[in-house]
């Protein structure tokens, strides 16, 4: 499990995240939700160990996030846009792989079988400015999925997919969760996490607002955020108005 305890990091424009307090549990689909700027990011960052905390723990199975090779524990299924354009395919796998310490011929022999199922052996020598969004995010996929990780976190991985490559995904997802990795998502495409989701977790504003179990037989994601986010409702006078 994953644990974010009184979590606190406060950049100087004074956002940031505020005494985070939620879990990854075991064999979990942790949806992670909030508006623009609400601090998601951060507090990937935050489990990722890029940050710096003014106050507060983050634990991997009861132990802090930097001992015992811990976080060799997560894979994080970055925003495409933070992927070299420059780099082929391969060499960002490569460079992915260095970075967790696999070596380059360990790489080979457990990258073939990925590229394989994802349909993107013949992309391998490609830059990655030349890969649509979809292949794109494919890659990001490969990076995550050669480290055979208990945790990965996912940001907004269905953004600017089609169909057949959102239920694609979303299948992945299933059955990694299958496999007993516990994953968290970050997305604003809500509605088509439902079937996969087993908990809620929503931030505003820097804060925890929402988290629990989930369960799409009783609520709606959307109606969870719509009662625990206020938000101010537009004027709809002005587009009756216009008619």
């Amino acid at each position: 499990m994953i644990e974010l305890k009184n979590v606190t990091r406060i950049f100087k424009d004074e956002k940031g995240i505020k005494d985070l307090n939620f879990e990854i549990p075991e064999k979990s689909i942790v949806v992670f939700i909030g508006n623009n700027g609400a601090g998601k990011t951060t507090a990937i960052r935050a489990i990722s160990g890029e940050l710096k905390l003014h106050s507060g723990e983050v634990l991997i199975d009861g132990e802090d996030l930097f001992k015992n090779n811990n976080l060799k524990k997560i894979a994080f299924f970055p925003d495409t846009n933070s992927i070299p354009r420059g780099m082929t395919v391969y060499e960002y796998v490569r460079y992915s792989c260095a970075a967790h310490g696999i070596r380059e011929s360990f790489m080979l022999e457990k990258t073939t079988p990925i590229y394989e199922l994802l349909g993107i052996s013949g992309y391998i020598n490609t830059k990655i400015k030349h890969l649509s969004s979809g292949t794109k995010k494919k890659v990001a996929m490969v990076s995550a999925l050669v480290l055979s990780p208990k945790y990965i976190i996912f940001d907004e991985p269905t953004a600017n997919l089609d169909i057949e490559s959102k239920i694609e995904f979303i299948e992945i997802i299933r059955v990694l969760n299958s496999l007993n990795v516990s994953i968290m998502i970050t997305s604003h495409l809500i509605e088509e996490l439902e079937d996969i989701a087993t908990h809620v977790v929503l931030i505003n504003d820097g804060k925890i607002v929402y988290k629990n179990e989930f369960d799409k037989k009783k609520e709606k994601i959307l109606d969870i955020y719509k009662k625990f986010v206020e938000k101010p409702i537009f004027n709809k006078e002005i587009i009756k108005d216009l008619y």
